[in-house]
């Protein structure tokens, strides 16, 4: 079987494109993969275990606009002749989209090439485009190309038409089910991690603390307004007050980078919040036996609350105690696996009790130990591996996606949601 996937921004590196297209690889399947091309690398690259297809850069005059021009929505008639062109000289027999903004296109070229389409939805998009009508995060052009009004009206229209739709956690798939979409096509597939990324980090042996020592907390991820920084670093400045000891470690970067950085100065405990920036994930993976506990602070908004991150079940597996806000699928595998605490989603001062009264010694090892044998047992990527290769081979021999028609705007220079229709 030939698979064309579909990922809306640069490849390398997603954690969750790279796992899916390994694993279909090492079920004997042929992986092609799309992508976006900013940094302006071969347009044609062969890798163990997929072809990376490259949208071909603008040159000349058109170049300074070639990051607009190469947007990845799905009026965009540049992709859509790219993916129709691509998915056609290789054959692909069925179609995975990753998330919603290039869903329509995926389904328009399914039908124009008989071939059914998966859409993996690995977060609510909608949601996500919400928060960033808040004050700090607004912009005017969110009103035409990141509208959640219109997002919403979106994901109503094409997730009943996919063949498959494949999600992160069970509150997804409740959700999906509200919105129209037959319950047999929904597949969990979570962000859990590899056996060898899990076995590797479960090797490391974990350094201790004892009683009288601080707390050293780690994050890993995007540094955004909605991830929860600016909690921790409220609840470090109380415990500061306090004279409790607390280290946070942070590894990642974002547009919010600056601003907690800020946050922290401001506050006055820049020696106890320290930025290392963006390093490559397994550098930072290995990093995680030193600390007492990992923390996944995220606001409970929407785009949070209907997913997992990966850092949740790579901590675990690190054997690390993990403290998390009470966004409800993280807090959900927490709680049940025993391995860690749960406090008041954007609440500082739960934060800080949390932190004052968190185990030391052997109870510590005991939490984390809970977590590690959570992974090995439950959250391991086998299984979800397992139920990723038989949805897309369920997919593949469905009929094709029906409904949305073959956009004849796209094909001549201009596209419109309404073509799609």
């Amino acid at each position: 079987m030939i698979v064309g996937k579909i990922w809306d921004s640069e490849f390398p590196w997603d954690v969750r494109v790279e796992k899916v297209c390994d694993t279909l690889t090492a079920a004997g399947h042929e992986v092609h993969l799309v992508c976006r091309n900013r940094r302006r690398e071969p347009v044609l690259e062969s890798r163990p275990s997929v072809t990376i297809h490259r949208l071909a850069p603008l040159h000349g005059l058109l170049s300074r606009w070639d990051a607009a021009l190469s947007f990845p929505a799905f009026v965009n008639p540049r992709w859509y002749r790219f993916v129709r062109h691509t998915f056609a000289a290789c054959r692909a027999d069925v179609i995975l989209c990753r998330d919603l903004p290039l869903a329509p296109l995926a389904l328009a070229v399914g039908r124009a090439l008989k071939r059914p389409v998966m859409l993996d939805i690995s977060e609510h998009y909608p949601g996500m485009l919400a928060d960033l009508y808040n004050a700090r995060d607004f912009r005017v052009a969110n009103l035409l190309v990141r509208n959640p009004v219109f997002a919403r009206w979106l994901e109503r229209l094409v997730l009943p038409r996919a063949a498959g739709v494949l999600v992160v956690v069970e509150e997804m798939a409740e959700r999906l089910v509200s919105l129209g979409v037959p319950r047999g096509r929904i597949t969990v597939v979570s962000n859990t991690p590899r056996a060898d990324r899990a076995s590797m980090m479960a090797a490391v042996p974990r350094l201790r603390r004892d009683a009288g020592q601080p707390l050293r907390m780690v994050y890993l991820g995007n540094i955004e307004y909605s991830r929860g920084l600016d909690v921790v670093i409220e609840a470090v400045a109380r415990l500061a007050a306090e004279g409790v000891m607390v280290r946070f470690d942070v590894y990642g970067d974002g547009k919010g980078a600056p601003a907690e950085r800020r946050r922290a100065q401001r506050l006055g405990v820049a020696d106890r919040v320290i930025f290392h920036g963006h390093q490559p994930y397994d550098e930072v993976l290995a990093q995680l036996p030193r600390f007492d506990a990992g923390i996944i602070p995220h606001h409970a908004i929407a785009q949070c609350s209907f997913t997992v991150p990966n850092k949740l079940f790579d901590c675990m597996a690190a054997g690390l105690p993990v403290i998390v806000s009470s966004m409800p699928p993280s807090a959900r595998i927490t709680e049940s696996a025993g391995a860690g605490l749960v406090f008041r989603d954007r609440d500082p001062e739960d934060l800080a009790r949390i932190v004052r009264t968190f185990p030391v010694g052997e109870a510590a090892v005991r939490m984390g130990e809970a977590g590690r044998r959570a992974v090995a047992e439950q959250y391991t990527w086998d299984r979800d591996a397992e139920r990723l290769v038989a949805a897309v081979e369920r997919a593949a021999g469905s009929a094709p996606a029906s409904g949305l028609k073959e956009p004849r705007a796209a094909q001549e220079g201009a596209g419109s949601a309404e073509a799609l229709l």
